[in-house]
């Protein structure tokens, strides 16, 4: 504890102010993640159905269920507080947690606990960390899995338990550090630097701790069929790296210029430190572990830029990476006094880096006039329609012409956060042949300002908030 004072001064200070705003500013949840794993967590709990993650009574198959129903719990276990704090305390929980093993994952290479602590402070206060830091959602556990699996390889139940939260948290894209674990050691092999059976050793660990998560895959298919196939395995995870599915367009480059955006002039310095880095390992200068733990991260990166899906929230696992390979390069010098005047400049620049983001200040979501209108209809109705607006409409048109959309593209609206505090059915209309046959009956009804047509002989009937009105027949 006395050794390393640094780095727990900086994750208290770090949980402290960011809990003290988390709770002190409440705000609603906002589209689309967080309304999305909030409420079908509380769905999978309220509806006894722990498989798959559900959504408006239907199995969601997109998504592994482990996620969801943490939040779930969390919402249903905390009621003495609002599931808007609670949830959120507990992604700054996890994401404090994560920040620690970036210290630990770190400082073996690094061997120094200012510079480590100097990787974690680069990490906290980029704009995606911190913001993943601050809101539900599935990235943070995918980073904690992968970090975790390589701390505690050693301990075959640890490490089991950490590729689960991996694979139960992002799917097949947990497996991430298997991959890697495999090229590792059968290079250490091939080098000479293991011996046969102690390889064998290894690549049998790794294979019953894989099979015994594929077997989830295995049920599923068994439990849900070819949907569960098509859905989780074709949809989920090829399309995304051969299509720009639903509105994930951009550039070749569009990592790239999103990780200079992000990371600011320490993804310049981390691209130096890399390439000081590789010189060194392919003059024998250092180990293959060093390597290993040095480029951990970087092949995510790599791979994020040859999918065609662009999202930028992708990028969360790499943000680590980058950080650390800013600051690597200090480590090569063996002036003490050299170190110490770099170590002060870049803790400078992250300052003047996190000060302009106002970090304290900054609110993810806001109190929207749909987010109102569902709270008012809560009370009044049994279910909403709701017809998308036009120009939504004109959209998702065209990418279905295209082929971009997937099974459940049209289950959201624009909004799913209406779901949530709707709390009741909510029917989601993209064609206005099959809202109008619906509105022909009594019920509720949502259309946009766009479609005030719809308003024709109904005065009095209809209340607006903000560009949308609710109509009551």
């Amino acid at each position: 504890m006395k050794k390393h004072w640094p780095i727990i001064v900086f994750l208290s200070v770090f949980f402290v102010l960011i809990g003290v705003k988390l709770i002190s500013h409440p705000t609603p949840f906002f589209d689309w993640d967080e309304s999305l794993y909030v409420q079908t967590g509380k769905e999978m709990i309220e509806q006894n159905k722990f498989l798959m993650p559900v959504w408006q009574g239907q199995y969601w198959l997109d998504k592994p269920p482990l996620i969801p129903l943490i939040y779930g719990l969390v919402a249903k276990l905390t009621f003495f507080s609002t599931p808007e704090i609670t949830t959120r305390l507990f992604s700054l929980f996890v994401s404090t947690i994560i920040l620690a093993f970036v210290y630990i994952f770190y400082n073996r290479v690094l061997k120094d606990r200012w510079l480590s602590t100097l990787t974690v402070a680069i990490t906290a206060f980029t704009p995606l960390f911190l913001q993943r830091a601050q809101t539900v959602n599935l990235d943070i556990f995918i980073l904690l899995g992968w970090l975790g699996y390589i701390l505690f390889f050693d301990n075959f139940f640890a490490g089991l338990f950490f590729l689960f939260i991996a694979v139960m948290g992002k799917s097949l894209i947990g497996f991430y550090p298997i991959a890697l674990i495999f090229i590792y050691y059968f290079y250490k092999f091939f080098k000479k630097e293991i011996e046969r059976k102690n390889l064998e050793k290894i690549i049998k660990k790794i294979l019953i701790q894989s099979l015994i998560l594929l077997s989830w895959f295995v049920a599923m298919f068994f439990v849900f069929g070819n949907a569960f196939f098509w859905q989780h395995i074709i949809e989920s995870h090829f399309r995304r790296v051969t299509s720009s599915i639903e509105f994930h367009f951009g550039q070749r480059t569009f990592y790239i210029t999103l990780a200079a955006e992000q990371m600011g002039r320490f993804f310049y310095l981390g691209i130096i430190g890399g390439i000081i880095t590789l010189i060194n390992f392919f003059k024998n200068k250092i180990s293959s572990k060093y390597f290993f733990y040095s480029f951990y991260l970087l092949f995510w990166f790599i791979f994020l830029n040859l999918t065609k899906t662009k999202i930028f929230w992708y990028f969360y696992p790499a943000i680590p990476q980058f950080a650390f390979l800013a600051v690597v390069f200090i480590n090569q010098f063996n002036s003490k006094i050299f170190k110490i005047i770099f170590g002060i400049f870049l803790a400078i620049l992250l300052f003047n880096q996190s000060y302009k983001q106002n970090v304290l200040a900054i609110n993810y979501s806001k109190q929207e006039p749909y987010y109102d209108l569902s709270l008012y209809a809560k009370n009044k109705c049994q279910s909403l329609d709701l017809l998308i607006n036009k120009t939504s409409r004109e959209s998702f048109a065209i990418l279905d012409k295209l082929g971009l959309l997937i099974t459940t593209t049209k289950w959201w609206g624009d909004h799913p956060s209406m779901v949530y505090y709707f709390g009741k059915k909510i029917n989601f209309y993209y064609y206005t042949e099959s809202f109008n046959k619906s509105f022909k009956n009594n019920g509720c009804f949502v259309i946009d300002k766009n479609d005030a047509n719809y308003l024709n002989n109904l005065i009095g009937k209809s209340s607006q908030f903000g560009d949308y009105y609710l109509i009551i027949k």
